[in-house]
């Protein structure tokens, strides 16, 4: 705590006297903001105050968050390491570290998760700032700024993913901060603090989340070709410069990973296509763009159509009809779903689309295509090229999923400039503010009524019992989780095997154990993945529990006894969860 305070305190004062010695960039005296730009500004306001609200008030509940973010967090304290550990949840190991890391200092400093989705949140915040100065060095005017963040704070899944412990807003906010010092750079050129920035922004992105490598791309190519056309054969500094900042930052996860799976990025991906041709890239195109485009289920048109499949659904069929594809193809689809289908609207994070934005950025990119005046702007046009190229690289590297739109965010958010600047320079102000009001409006139902963190109604987070927030994507396995909790304790156990067969819901488990305030010690034993190696290294190779919960996945009947690294464990108590799943707790003799 006081080391973060000396930080903080040494940033807050370097950036006094940097303001003092650069008069130009303070506020402007006597600067009034416009009435209406007034209510958008309180619209956003409101919108970051009940999110903020909503994601201290909540408790960390999405299903990757149980699985992987929050679980490999509590390991690393428990461990005090980052190392990699065994674990039956082998991606707690290989994937992008960095939201975790920001989680687990909160965790430290408050000894709970109590502002563990503040990361998000903050990066919500981040973003909005952001993009409004994106929109500003592509030419937009204030109003126009304005509209780049209320577009920003009201794409659907943002609003829901700004209040978890998800990692798609952490890595927009620093693919944000990549694309504007791009633009700062190629107007004030390749100073050192330029390219501190550039190398910093990239290489957190990267820590964050895999798919900042296809977004980032783009942009990498963009400056690079002009530190190219500019330095000429001095680009090869800066160029190292920044490659070294970035290595710096992920040097450490990738040498972990590299002495685990032999690879910096971990297990290799059956996420990827596993054939490319123009048809399969056209598909990707499609299937991608449905994820936002199911706006009439349920609407009358439905009549005519199939009520089970939805119009896009329909349309999507016919397209791949005459590209001589299945919609279904595996070789283009993930594995982990059963077949092509479009979601329709929701409020749940992994399948919410984002409709109307979507229709937005299709109209701002036609009318950048059509307006002489607005195709003479070379950064906007280059800009508004790389976010497309990040796209299209998307639908061209992975398989289709219908959990692909919540890894659209960063594009969507990045999109906000272009659309504040195009409709700034386009439309009548009294039609932009307008059209802000009506995003601004839209939103409150997912700020109000997410699915799994309502704000109201009987569900609402203020009237559920934390403990019980983490099971509301999963509720079939609360009682025979806090049982097995209830069951251990009892037992006087303070060493706890984990052995997960066929599931990763870890989470709850933690948190149910750290209720009672006890030094207890949760490890994986019985590991047969990649990891297994780690328990053969201390700490692990010394734990001997006196108590092992045994979770399968599947429908099968939990065996009377179990033999873990030469020791017998016998059932003391079991239990088959409404979702199949058996919950056994073993205790040794």
């Amino acid at each position: 705590m006081l080391l973060w305070l000396l930080v903080s305190f040494t940033v807050i004062a370097i950036y006094w006297r940097f303001y003092r010695k650069h008069p130009h960039l303070q506020p402007q005296k006597g600067f009034n903001i416009p009435v209406s730009s007034g209510i958008l500004l309180s619209g956003l306001g409101l919108i970051a105050i009940a999110l903020g609200i909503l994601a201290i008030a909540a408790a960390p509940n999405h299903s990757d968050s149980m699985e992987y973010h929050m679980s490999r967090v509590v390991h690393w304290i428990q461990n005090a390491s980052v190392a990699h550990y065994p674990t039956h949840t082998i991606f707690q190991l290989y994937q992008n570290p960095w939201s975790e890391f920001a989680i687990m200092h909160f965790q430290i400093l408050t000894n709970s998760d109590r502002f563990a989705n503040l990361i998000q949140w903050g990066s919500m915040v981040g973003s909005l700032i952001g993009v409004s100065l994106i929109a500003k060095n592509l030419g937009a005017s204030l109003k126009g700024q304005i509209l780049a963040a209320v577009f920003c704070a009201t794409i659907p899944m943002g609003i829901l993913q700004a209040t978890s412990t998800n990692n798609d807003y952490v890595v927009g906010f620093w693919l944000v901060c990549f694309a504007y010092f791009t633009l700062i750079t190629l107007k004030t050129g390749a100073t050192p603090e330029n390219l501190f920035r550039l190398g910093s922004s990239l290489g957190l992105a990267v820590l964050t989340k895999g798919t900042a490598y296809i977004y980032a791309l783009p942009f990498c190519i963009w400056i690079g070709l002009w530190g190219i056309k500019t330095l000429r054969w001095k680009a090869w500094k800066p160029f190292l410069i920044i490659t070294l900042l970035f290595l710096a930052i992920n040097l450490g996860h990738y040498t972990r990973n590299f002495a685990l799976f032999a690879s910096p990025l971990g297990v290799p991906s059956d996420e990827t296509n596993q054939e490319f041709s123009w048809a399969i890239f056209v598909s990707g195109i499609i299937r991608n763009l449905s994820l936002h485009a199911d706006i009439v289920r349920n609407l009358w048109l439905e009549k005519f159509i199939t009520p089970t499949t939805g119009l896009t659904n329909k349309v999507v069929e016919i397209i791949h009809g005459f590209l001589g594809l299945d919609v279904s193809d595996p070789r283009i689809t993930s594995p982990k779903v059963k077949g092509f289908y479009v979601p329709s609207l929701s409020l749940y994070e992994d399948t919410a689309g984002n409709p109307f934005h979507l229709l937005l950025i299709m109209l701002s990119l036609g009318i950048l295509i059509v307006r002489d005046r607005l195709r003479k702007q070379p950064y906007l046009i280059a800009y508004s090229f790389c976010v497309l190229s990040g796209f299209l690289l998307f639908c061209f590297l992975l398989t289709w999923s219908p959990y692909r739109c919540r890894l659209h965010l960063p594009l969507f958010i990045l999109f906000s400039a272009v659309v504040g600047v195009v409709f700034s320079k386009t439309f009548h102000a009294k039609i932009n503010y307008v059209l802000a009001l009506l995003l601004l409006f839209l939103s409150h139902s997912w700020v109000l009524n997410n699915s799994v963190r309502p704000f109201l109604g009987e569900n609402s987070i203020f009237k559920t019992p934390r403990i019980e927030q983490y099971f509301n994507t999963q509720k079939g396995l609360q009682s025979g989780y806090l049982q097995a909790v209830e069951t251990v304790e009892a037992q006087n156990c303070t060493q706890v095997g984990l052995l997960l067969e066929n599931t990763s819901f870890e989470y709850p488990l933690w948190r149910g154990f750290q209720q009672d305030h006890r030094s207890i010690v949760l490890r994986h034993i019985g590991v047969r993945n990649e990891s297994a190696v780690k328990a053969e290294s201390l700490p692990y190779r010394i734990f001997k529990p006196c108590t092992v919960i045994y979770i399968n996945g599947k429908e099968k009947k939990q065996p009377p006894q179990i033999r873990i690294d030469g020791q017998q464990y016998r059932e003391s108590w079991s239990e088959e969860s409404d979702q199949k799943r058996t919950i056994s707790v073993l205790a040794a003799p």
